[in-house]
């Protein structure tokens, strides 16, 4: 089938559009940026920004399934703007994909919509109660609206693990390299807490399951890796591909918290649009358990990751030290 995949051009985009056309199905790339290059023969890149009601009408025309991967990420930024983005994009595109007669609507949303409060063996039943910044609010409410306005459209959510990585990831893993090679990173509360990791091949194995399977029409699932990882062991094993020593330093959350929660507030006061160094909702994700299972997707897509975290981790650190080494 031909499908549209927005925000083609990104880390998750680009995995998914490979993982797309080996499986046989005409792709439309659609990116606010230039057409990346690299992208697979046959694929068609168009140019185009979601908030835009004539950019979504071309991108979606003879298109049969979404897959809605563009958006404004991160913890920080004026509410506005994600709403902008995340919310009326998400409205934008779903009214074209209505218009042209779509069959499957896939929104990538996120496990942020749940509030971090220590979660293990979660599922996609948790409450949506992630409240803590203006991006979390955002992708509850274009949940909401998915769910309220697909009209005759398959509505499918998918919500990757908290912790995606993978080749070409150049914003958060590229951080996360850096900071351990020169010693910079530590641990909240010992690294003991849980988290769910989403190696990006795995994570487009289920997004194309989510596009293809007739039984994820109108359901919600989380895709992730599976298994039980703390964030000490997965830094571990960071740590040993790159060559480097593990994290040593540990502070507790209750120390933490308090800074976190002020240099928010000054922050806001002054109007400062840079985020600060530390915030509440980076602390939660590594202090509390964030622990999900894909058990619904295996039982009804058959999803089943297809690389374990050793090789995902072996795989990522390869292509960062070919990307530092030119």
């Amino acid at each position: 089938m031909r499908v549209l995949v927005t925000g083609a051009g990104g880390f998750i985009g680009s995995h998914l559009v490979e993982e797309l056309v080996a499986a046989g199905h005409a792709v439309r790339a659609m990116d606010l940026a230039s057409p990346a290059a690299g992208l697979p023969a046959g694929v068609e890149a168009v140019r185009g920004d979601v908030t835009r009601p004539d950019d979504c009408r071309a991108a979606t025309s003879t298109c049969e399934a979404i897959c809605h991967l563009a958006a404004r990420v991160g913890d920080w930024g004026p509410r506005a703007e994600y709403r902008r983005v995340n919310v009326e994009g998400t409205r934008a595109l779903l009214a074209a994909a209505r218009d042209a007669g779509a069959r499957r609507f896939v929104l990538v949303s996120s496990v942020a919509v749940h509030h971090y409060r220590g979660l293990r063996g979660a599922d996609e039943t948790a409450p949506c109660d992630g409240h803590i910044n203006a991006y979390c609010r955002s992708k509850i409410a274009a949940e909401e609206l998915v769910r309220r306005e697909s009209g005759e459209v398959e509505w499918t959510i998918v919500r990757p693990g908290v912790f995606p990585f993978g080749p070409r990831d150049r914003t958060s893993f590229f951080h996360l390299a850096r900071a351990l090679e020169r010693g910079r990173l530590g641990y909240v509360g010992g690294g003991r807490a849980l988290i769910t990791t989403a190696y990006v091949e795995n994570l487009a194995l289920g997004l194309r399951l989510a596009l293809e399977h007739p039984r994820a029409a109108r359901q919600i699932f989380v895709i992730g890796d599976g298994g039980e990882v703390t964030w000490r062991e997965l830094l571990s094993r960071f740590a040993r591909a790159l060559g480097v020593a593990p994290p040593r330093l540990s502070l507790p959350l209750p120390l933490l918290y308090p800074i976190a929660w002020a240099w928010e507030a000054i922050y806001r006061l002054l109007r400062v649009r840079r985020p600060p160094l530390l915030t509440r909702y980076r602390l939660l994700i590594v202090a509390r358990d964030c622990h999900f299972v894909s058990d619904k997707a295996r039982e009804l897509l058959g999803y089943a990751p297809r690389v374990d975290l050793e090789e995902g981790v072996r795989r990522t650190v390869a292509w960062y030290r070919q990307e530092v080494d030119g």
